[in-house]
């Protein structure tokens, strides 16, 4: 069935929306040392314990200046340096090694939700201008700027941006076909998440591609790895390698999605009195006993957390039409965190910070706690509603939602030949 809300791929654009490549693999006995948990689903404090405990962690490639110690003034070339000498590390020990082919893969992940499978792919940079991939939030420039350095630095992507297409019973169908009829080749994860790859085969490869044209593919997370991969190209616009980034495209329908909690700063520095006067004139704030009692249960509340106490908020309505701004997270940032705190969420960095849902209400108190914020839990949007706002051309503000389970990072290399990888053929 063809799905009226995508977009059939441009006459004139001959490169293929989803294409294989030639990559490396982590090798089985270092997969425990290596594959590393997402980004966003560590703190700061954590990513620096796993950094210090373990140099052949993947981390080390990808770090940025809060997972330092110490040297947090250096710039996101020595950043890119140190994640260079990193990479170095760990195709000097072999703990990656090269597929030599062109190829797809399947990445599985199993979980108490269900189970989702994707398709380890490339996709073309020019691809999140000319609607063939489409993007639902904005970004940090200093975030964006970083990864953008460390494409050009360090010389290869282990963490596919991760993305959605609408579901078909097409692609569900190849993707049981190969599952069901071999063996993965690796495995790795825990009993709350077991993680699975399969190299599709020769045989497979094309149809596959195939039943991804004429549809739109939808970022789910990875808005800055997006953006970096097209400053990347911007800055090298006849960089063949540059022209495609490394990618895993999932059904919508197998997909979860979290909340990402805002942390946010009263630029006017009121006490907590007077800022909760402040908050209760715009909004409906009720007091509550419990972190529990103030978890959002339906959209349009958010749990509010003040000077060590909870309490329950009604967001105001929205404002204007479009599908953005009937979500919880632009609803506060335009009637809240801006015009009452100060915090521009866009436009101030620092202002407003975040905690995924999945490290829980407690962590948000304490970092509130900690760093003197006021912090929002939200409840969590869905898959269609982020398609919505995509296909509208809409932006949501930064880290408005969080998938979870992640695919990880470590587990493919798409060499780049630059950097580490200078001396090694482009993939």
């Amino acid at each position: 069935m063809t799905d009226t809300t995508s977009v059939a791929r441009p006459q004139s654009q001959s490169e293929p929306l989803v294409a294989p490549f030639a990559g490396w693999l982590v090798h089985p006995d270092w997969a425990e040392r290596v594959i590393s948990r997402a980004y966003d689903n560590l703190s700061a404090q954590q990513r620096r314990a796993l950094v210090a405990a373990n140099p052949y962690s993947y981390m080390n490639v990808t770090r940025s200046r809060e997972d330092l110690y110490d040297n947090t003034d250096l710039s996101h070339q020595d950043l890119a340096i140190e994640g260079a000498s990193a990479l170095t590390r760990l195709l000097s020990s072999n703990a990656f090694s090269p597929t030599g082919r062109p190829a797809l893969y399947l990445y599985r992940l199993t979980h108490k939700q269900g189970m989702q499978t994707g398709v380890v792919c490339t996709v073309p940079v020019r691809g999140f201008d000319d609607g063939r991939i489409r993007i639902h939030e904005n970004v940090h420039d200093e975030r964006a700027d970083l990864l953008t350095a460390h494409l050009q630095g360090v010389g290869a992507t282990s963490s596919p941006v991760a993305m959605a297409v609408r579901s078909t019973a097409e692609l569900g169908n190849q993707l049981f076909d190969i599952t069901s009829s071999t063996p993965a080749d690796l495995e790795f994860g825990s009993t709350a998440v077991r993680h699975q790859i399969w190299t599709v085969p020769d045989s497979h490869t094309e149809q596959l591609a195939a039943a991804f044209d004429h549809h739109a593919l939808y970022v789910t997370d990875g808005h800055h790895r997006s953006a970096a991969a097209v400053r990347a190209l911007a800055a090298e616009p006849d960089n063949p390698v540059l022209a495609r980034t490394l990618a895993v495209v999932f059904p919508d329908e197998q997909l979860h999605v979290q909340a990402f909690h805002r942390l946010a700063v009263d630029q006017h520095h009121r006490g907590v009195e007077d800022c909760l006067t402040a908050l209760d004139d715009v909004a409906e704030v009720t007091p509550v006993f419990s972190a529990m009692q103030a978890r959002p249960l339906k959209r349009g509340f958010a749990g509010l957390y003040l000077g060590g106490s909870w309490h329950q908020m009604e967001l105001p309505p929205a404002v204007g039409n479009g599908a953005v701004n009937g979500l919880d997270v632009e609803r506060l940032r335009r009637s809240i965190l801006d015009p009452v705190l100060g915090a521009d969420e866009l436009g101030q960095p620092g202002a407003v910070d975040y905690v995924p849902a999945s490290l829980g209400l407690d962590e948000l108190a304490r970092r509130c706690d900690a760093e003197s914020r006021v912090g929002f839990a939200l409840f969590p949007l869905s898959v269609r509603e982020l398609m919505a706002v995509a296909d509208e051309n809409g932006l949501m503000p930064p880290k408005s939602s969080f998938f979870a389970p992640k695919p990880r990072s470590g587990v493919f290399l798409r060499v780049l030949g630059r950097g580490a990888t200078s001396h090694l053929p482009a993939s």
